[in-house]
């Protein structure tokens, strides 16, 4: 394929195929990767006989020949007969759009939402390969953090996702997590979005596809900026402007894949150097910035000047003009500037790095609820353990109460276990008569005092006073975590008696 570029490059700088020039210094004639040849030309006879001429060629030289019967051809704005006759010529299949290349949709109209049912199906289709019902809630997690979420990634790292669209791929993650088939009607007992949410805002850290979309859109913002040097930022700049277009103003009738993204990051669209006080020269000081002859002058050139009215169309004059020069000119008197060019910097992260995950965390912490304290993750134990036990916190399981709260008829909402209280999350995990009497022997066992407790809130703030080594006190709270896993034995019995029913 190296062998393949180079021989295409020379004859199109020879002249002898005529790419798609897009500006002065930018034409693409081909692209490749790995086994996959993309050739772009303008439509010309010339062209067709001189692409069947280098593939002749680079079979004899290699051996290696091009399966026409795969390879199609499309015609932009091209009468329809005179691509029948190309197709015939090379012997090709003719290509219709929307099509799929290396993974996503091209020629489609992606605001729409059925050009997302092909991603939606194959989101399903993974889940019929997976046996949902043997997998425990840790591999469910684990499966949707790291697979699940990734499926649809090549779309919408270049797409705005609809909504209804993002809600459907939510909804299908959702009733996976809960261990649910996509078309059961069953009650739910966890709140998604708790589980969307950070584990510093009390979730389980699955973040939503609507932060994995607009971060990946941008991070083509980012990239824009900061790889001139790469080809498709070459493109946007030759059909969009070398700014992208990104502060300028976007007719809405005007449709396109970089248009959409820039839309959605009109956050990033300022492009001013914000460098003192979190504000601008020339905002911060309006009455100076008129007296500028060169508006477009840089920090780095204006201080290289003998003064700083040096290049000004007059001299400041006195009252106000003349107290906010000189607040400007204390203001930069002691910035010293390091020879180096200008860089961008991501405040999110602290090696001034862009990253996706930053995106996703602060959209997430804006747009989900706060469920409650930070959520603990204890390394001692089975992951399995740690969502039981955040369960436990947020009050998302099928107890008496929480039932007989969905309308659903049940004997009794009392403990089935001591019948003293009603059972609900507080009580079969903390008040229980049983609960307390295994607490018992665990403190006894550790040699730490026991205190009763009834409600998470408070076993937490007892834990957290204990005086104890840290890794000691580490292995303590995983043990007795999992002790409160007994108190499920009732609740599993219960739960399997209502679905004999």
């Amino acid at each position: 394929m190296e062998s393949l570029h180079l021989s295409f490059q020379r004859v199109v700088d020879n002249g002898m195929f005529n790419g798609i020039k897009l500006s002065y210094s930018l034409s693409i004639s081909h692209l490749f990767y790995a086994d996959d040849a993309v050739f772009m030309g303008q439509w010309c006879d010339g062209n067709i006989s001189t692409l069947i001429h280098v593939l002749e060629c680079f079979y004899r030289a290699s051996g290696l020949r091009i399966n026409m019967s795969k390879s199609k051809i499309l015609g932009v704005n091209v009468d329809r007969d005179k691509v029948k006759g190309a197709t015939l010529k090379l012997g090709c299949l003719i290509l219709k759009t929307p099509f799929t290349y290396l993974g996503s949709k091209v020629g489609g109209s992606m605001s729409r939402v059925h050009a997302w049912n092909e991603v939606v199906d194959r989101v399903k289709n993974q889940l019929s390969k997976w046996k949902m019902k043997t997998l425990s809630i840790r591999g469910r997690l684990t499966l949707l953090k790291s697979v699940l979420g990734s499926i649809p990634i090549f779309h919408i790292s270049i797409y705005r996702a609809p909504l209804s669209v993002l809600r459907t791929l939510e909804s299908i993650h959702g009733k996976f997590f809960k261990g649910h088939d996509i078309n059961s009607n069953k009650a739910s007992w966890v709140n998604w979005k708790k589980v969307l949410a950070s584990k510093e805002k009390g979730g389980l850290g699955v973040s939503s596809l609507f932060a994995l979309n607009r971060g990946l859109m941008f991070k083509c913002i980012w990239r824009f900026y900061t790889q001139n040097t790469l080809l498709w930022v070459r493109v946007v700049k030759a059909i969009h402007g070398d700014d992208g277009n990104v502060g300028g103003h976007i007719k809405s009738s005007v449709k396109s894949c970089w248009l959409d993204i820039v839309r959605e990051t009109h956050a990033l669209k300022t492009k001013e150097d914000i460098w003192i006080d979190g504000k601008t020269l020339k905002n911060r000081f309006p009455r100076i910035y008129s007296l500028e002859s060169c508006k477009l002058i840089t920090v780095g050139a204006k201080l290289a000047q003998p003064s700083l009215e040096y290049s000004f169309r007059r001299n400041p004059r006195g009252g106000v003009e003349q107290d906010k020069f000189n607040e400007l000119s204390a203001l930069v008197h002691d910035v010293s500037l390091i020879p180096m060019s200008d860089r961008w910097k991501w405040d999110l992260e602290s090696s001034g790095d862009f990253s996706v995950s930053s995106v996703r965390k602060i959209i997430d912490d804006k747009s989900l609820p706060v469920v409650d304290s930070k959520t603990r993750w204890i390394k001692y134990v089975p992951i399995k353990v740690n969502v039981h036990a955040w369960k436990v916190k947020t009050d998302s399981l099928p107890t008496r109460f929480n039932v007989s709260r969905r309308g659903i008829d049940i004997d009794s909402i009392m403990c089935a276990i001591c019948d003293n209280g009603v059972e609900t999350s507080r009580h079969l995990f903390f008040s229980c008569c049983m609960v307390r009497q295994i607490v018992r022997k665990i403190t006894r066992w550790w040699d730490v005092p026991y205190v009763e407790v009834d409600s998470y809130e408070d076993w937490y703030n007892w834990f957290v006073n204990l005086r104890i080594p840290s890794k000691h006190k580490q292995m303590f709270e995983g043990i007795d975590v999992m002790r409160r896993l007994v108190g499920t034995i009732g609740l599993k019995t219960r739960i399997l008696s209502l679905c004999n029913c």
